[in-house]
């Protein structure tokens, strides 16, 4: 029976945020917001052509104080080494 893989040294942290907005979603307290998020985590990073690669550090920040909150008066703020992934430059084939 092989070992499994180590996951690659981090080359990067990958940070990420999400707008808290009251009266919207299913999270009652500060903790299921960051699980909600933290679960969220590897779909936003693939999005960026990111692999997140070691556990993530989270916490709800004031939004007037982090870039990238779209104004929202409280936000998730995730960060989580990671590495970047190959992105495919798919061809359509346009006619010919």
């Amino acid at each position: 029976m092989s070992k499994p893989k180590p996951a690659p040294p981090a080359t990067h942290t990958f940070r990420a945020v999400w707008p808290v907005i009251d009266g919207q979603g299913t999270a009652q307290t500060d903790q299921e917001l960051i699980l909600q998020a933290i679960g969220d985590l590897p779909t936003v990073a693939h999005r960026h052509q990111a692999r997140i690669v070691g556990p993530p550090r989270a916490c709800i920040a004031d939004g007037r104080r982090v870039p990238g909150s779209g104004g929202a008066h409280q936000v998730v703020v995730i960060e989580a080494p990671a590495v970047p992934t190959d992105s495919r430059a798919y061809r359509h084939n346009t006619g010919g």
